[in-house]
């Protein structure tokens, strides 16, 4: 069987690597030129991670993360106002582990060997034409493959090739992400700071730890260039010590500083013919549960296991068995990311306080129901 990846991130590369140990060879093109730029933190929970055991890389990402043992949150102000100890959902499931996503796919590589990696390589155009399909490529070149899986992420390609425009949801908010000295901050909690139109996250991984500092996408926040860091500071001051910590780590407004916006995609289809979607392709997560990756990494493992448990014959229809087992499980824990947001991003001084209050009542499971819900539900 003949397969295109496109896109060399998370998914597509747990794709190939379980693809590979199952004898099949899959071609990854990847638009970036290498790996060292592939991002920013990330934490993997156990629905993730369980499929580096079978890959056997779980021990070696264990010894090179850190654990989440703790997730905290303060007010506008710095103040505590819950902390939820992770060890419960640890002691039955496993840890969550945090990363950075440079470090995960190079890891994913190291399963691959000599798989076929083309990197500065996109996808132009798509044509299927009954069990085949041909692509051109950014390079002019054409081949053709019995299937095209599109991991290219939330804005995919291959998504709006073979789909057309989805619909996005936007929160209207986005923030500015850069690395602290991972021994400033405490090394196994994740901290969030719930403000007033402001949002502040530490998450330590063992190369540093990554800090998104959010906020309404309106005004001059959003702009790089002269006044950047002036701009950040004043816009999170006064929000404690260790918002105060991070800030004096702020790179000056000469250095590239990455601007991530707040939007998801839910793509109202994942297959048709023999191009399908997988990870934020097909349903993109906003980071405020922490199960993208996760997520990714469990749909590449139901996919794998569809298309070997078929052949070229019968190749749309275990597509279609992979959107069956997958398609609700995501849309429901992208909808808990959503909600999520809703509680995190609020504008209002009076609201967030009311939200604070509630907030100290409220379980991990009663936080995120269907991420809760997923540990103990088959795929």
């Amino acid at each position: 069987m003949r397969i295109l990846i496109v896109g060399a991130g998370i998914g597509g590369m747990t794709l190939a690597a379980l693809l590979k140990q199952r004898g099949m060879q899959a071609t990854l093109i990847e638009r970036a030129a290498n790996f060292d730029h592939a991002g920013y933190m990330l934490g993997l929970w156990p629905l993730g991670y369980r499929v580096l055991h079978g890959l056997g890389l779980y021990e070696q990402f264990a010894a090179t993360s850190i654990e989440c043992k703790h997730y905290e949150v303060r007010d506008n102000h710095g103040t505590l106002v819950k902390n939820w100890s992770m060890q419960p959902i640890a002691d039955r499931f496993g840890p969550n582990l945090s990363c950075t996503r440079p470090q995960l796919i190079k890891l994913l590589q190291t399963a691959l060997g000599d798989a076929d990696i083309r990197f500065n390589t996109a996808i132009e155009a798509i044509n299927q034409r009954g069990e085949a399909v041909d692509v051109t490529f950014s390079d002019g070149s054409n081949e053709t493959f019995d299937l095209v899986v599109g991991a290219d992420g939330l804005h995919s390609k291959v998504r709006s090739l073979a789909f057309g425009e989805q619909p996005y949801y936007h929160t209207n908010w986005g923030g500015w992400v850069w690395w602290v000295d991972v021994n400033a901050v405490p090394k196994e909690t994740f901290v969030e700071h719930w403000g007033a139109g402001r949002f502040f996250g530490i998450y330590p991984t063992i190369n540093g730890a990554g800090v998104y500092a959010g906020a309404p996408i309106d005004g001059a926040f959003a702009e790089p260039g002269p006044g950047r860091q002036k701009r950040i500071r004043e816009q999170f001051s006064g929000m404690g010590e260790l918002v105060d910590i991070c800030l004096s780590a702020l790179p000056d407004d000469s250095k590239d500083l990455f601007f991530w916006k707040l939007s998801d995609v839910r793509s109202k289809e994942w297959a048709r013919g023999r191009v399908v979607l997988l990870g934020d392709a097909a349903a993109g997560f906003l980071p405020t549960a922490g199960i993208g990756a996760s997520m990714a990494m469990e749909s590449a493992a139901v996919l794998a296991d569809e298309l070997s448990r078929t052949n070229n014959q019968f190749l749309e229809h275990a597509l279609s068995l992979y959107v069956k087992r997958r398609k609700h499980r995501v849309e429901s824990t992208q909808s808990d990311s959503r909600h999520l947001a809703k509680m995190m991003f609020i504008k209002s001084a009076t609201v967030a306080h009311i939200r604070d209050v509630a907030t100290k009542f409220y379980s991990l499971e009663q936080l995120a129901s269907s991420i809760a819900k997923a540990f103990d539900e088959p795929i």
